[in-house]
């Protein structure tokens, strides 16, 4: 399996397995599915066996025992999908589990992915943890909303931050390599090719629809708030494709509309609101 991008990243891991430097905790920070995850699962394996940072051996059956992931739960509540939030007692049963010594390898650890999804009293049960660190165990936490994280949980860990891949970097041509965003993990997710023209294809029709059509196709985007989420990021994305192509009025419509799509991806993410309601707004004002 191979690493695209965040050079810096994977290679500052390999230097702290090297010298043997290894921090409590450790906070990756930066966009979705540009490989936190999976460089961090790599990291909790050499960390674990004691051996070189590598994604190219087999990860499951080494890290039994001693990988403990802690992620949102998808609840599925009136035939609308969401997350839910990390709770407390998600955090204290991880924590108690990471206590304990290791079972197979050198050292336990804590991937919690997602990390901003904690609530409050979740992130305080957490740092309980982070003040008292087990010398066998390590932490990582994944985000990519890293200012929902409490200052003090921060100023604990080691910050590693990633960015979005070039897309030279990700060995394809076309369309193949257009539709992953600069974000390779996509690929895994079971996101297509025909998931992204999917997306591009209702972008299109959605200027072509009447107010009724668009109240319609809200309310049907509103039952999956995880493909609706991808959908919007995959507007955003043909759309500033599109800006740097155009000039004047049209440059100005593509950004407005762009901004629109981040306030309504900001609000969908992080709060309770009626996910329809946010979704027609925005289409009826397309």
């Amino acid at each position: 399996m191979q690493f695209f991008g965040n050079k810096k990243a994977f290679d500052f891991l390999q230097k702290v397995i090297e010298k043997n430097s290894i921090a409590g905790a450790y906070l990756f920070c930066g966009p979705e599915n540009v490989g936190k995850f999976l460089l961090a699962k790599a990291f909790a394996r050499s960390l674990i066996l004691g051996e070189n940072l590598s994604l190219t051996r087999d990860l499951k059956n080494a890290l039994l025992g001693d990988l403990i992931v802690l992620s949102p739960e998808i609840e599925e509540k009136k035939g609308i999908i969401k997350e839910k939030e990390i709770s407390a007692e998600m955090v204290r049963r991880s924590c108690r589990e990471l206590a304990f010594f290791p079972i197979n390898g050198k050292r336990k650890v804590l991937i919690v992915d997602n990390a901003h999804k904690m609530n409050l009293t979740a992130q305080n049960a957490f740092l309980k943890n982070l003040e008292e660190p087990n010398s066998t165990s390590v932490i990582i936490l994944i985000t990519h909303e890293d200012s929902k994280i409490l200052p003090t949980i921060k100023s604990r860990c080691q910050k590693i931050n990633f960015t979005l891949v070039e897309n030279v970097q990700l060995g394809s041509e076309g369309e193949g390599q257009d539709f992953l965003m600069g974000r390779p993990g996509l690929s895994e997710q079971n996101l297509t090719v025909d998931a992204y023209n999917k997306a591009c294809g209702a972008l299109k029709e959605i200027f072509q629809m009447d107010l009724n059509q668009r109240i319609s196709h809200a309310q049907e985007m509103s039952k999956n708030i995880p493909q609706a989420l991808f959908f919007l990021n995959v507007w955003i994305w043909q759309l500033r494709k599109e800006a740097i192509k155009n000039e004047g009025q049209q440059l100005i419509s593509h950004y407005s509309k762009i901004f629109a799509i981040d306030r309504v991806i900001h609000t969908l993410k992080n709060s309770n609101v009626n996910a329809r309601l946010v979704l027609e707004n925005l289409l009826i004002d397309f």
